[in-house]
């Protein structure tokens, strides 16, 4: 007969007997590799709101849009909404692509920093609130500070 230990463990030699043979972890298994783990928290829906979920949900592939917290959900909430914003209204140039990102052109960003929005300029430093031009930038935190 031959024992196969499960993936990640081996044969605990030192602890195993004949009548019981111990595994032993070789190799960590991360958290979002276990689908015997659960998430739980906040969700967006399909109609814009916060859903929280009501029961705990096994960790797999289709409940990573899980959120732990509210605050953490309204943020990807608005993040979306501000995508949808700067990728199809024209006045605010469309999204700054990955080939921009990596040449030396200046970006105008919008920042938050402690309890204070600030805006600046960069060149290489990543913002998810960037535009082409100072313009654009400033039209749009006037018409989205919300």
């Amino acid at each position: 007969m031959k024992i196969v230990p499960p993936e990640g463990y081996e044969i605990d030699k030192e602890n195993s007997t004949f009548e019981c043979i111990k595994f032993k972890c070789i190799k960590p298994i991360r958290w979002r590799d276990r689908e015997d783990k659960m998430v739980s928290g906040y969700w967006l829906s399909t109609t814009d709101d916060m859903v929280l979920t009501e029961y705990r949900k096994y960790n797999c592939h289709y409940n990573y849009g899980v959120f732990t917290t509210k605050r953490l959900a309204k943020s990807a909430l608005a993040m979306a909404k501000i995508s949808q914003i700067m990728a199809n209204d024209e006045r605010f140039g469309g999204v700054i692509t990955d080939a921009e990102w990596d040449n030396v052109t200046n970006k105008y960003i919008i920042i938050r920093y402690d309890s204070d929005i600030l805006k600046f300029m960069s060149t290489y430093e990543y913002s998810f609130l960037a535009f082409h031009t100072q313009e654009q930038r400033d039209l749009f935190l006037e018409e989205n500070e919300d």
